[in-house]
C-alpha cells in the first residue's frame, strides 16, 4: 500500500471504494442528512464534525485514511470525499456542519450506474464513472 498526502478534490477517475461506497449511501439518504455515526472523520482534518448528535467520539485511525485506485491518502476522511462529490457536480453540499446534502442529476445517474454495477457483482473499488 502506498500512502499519499494531497491538498486540493481528487478527480473522479482516481476514486475507488470510499468515494464510491460514499456516493452509495448518500444516494440511499433520501431525506438529504448523512448520519454521522456512518461517516469516517479525522478530527484533525475536522474538528467540527466530529461528534455525532450524542456526543460520541472515535478518535481517526490511519488505517482508515481514503483509498483511491492505487494509493492511500493519509488522513483523508469521508468529510473529504463529499467535498470530492461536490466538486465533481455529484451533490450539492447545503451545510457540512449539519450534513445536508442534495444529489444532482448527475450524481443520481452515477448512483444509478454503481447500483446496477453492485447488481452485477461488481465492488465499490473496481467501479468506473465512464
Amino acid at each position: 500500500m502506498v500512502i499519499e498526502t494531497i491538498s486540493g478534490p481528487i478527480a473522479p477517475v482516481r476514486w475507488g471504494q470510499d468515494h464510491f461506497s460514499l456516493l452509495g449511501y448518500l444516494a440511499a439518504c433520501f431525506d438529504g442528512v448523512i448520519d454521522r455515526r456512518r461517516v469516517r472523520c479525522n478530527e484533525n482534518r475536522h474538528p467540527l464534525l466530529m461528534s455525532d448528535a450524542y456526543g460520541r467520539t472515535t478518535a481517526w485511525k490511519n488505517e482508515w485514511s481514503t483509498r483511491l485506485k492505487d494509493v492511500t491518502i493519509f488522513g483523508h476522511d469521508d468529510w473529504d470525499c463529499l467535498e470530492d462529490l461536490e466538486v465533481a457536480g455529484f451533490v450539492d453540499v447545503i451545510s457540512m456542519v449539519n450534513g445536508l446534502f442534495r444529489m444532482t442529476a448527475k450524481g443520481n445517474d452515477v448512483a444509478f450506474k454503481l447500483r446496477e454495477h453492485k447488481r452485477l457483482g461488481g465492488t465499490f473499488a473496481t467501479f468506473e464513472t465512464t
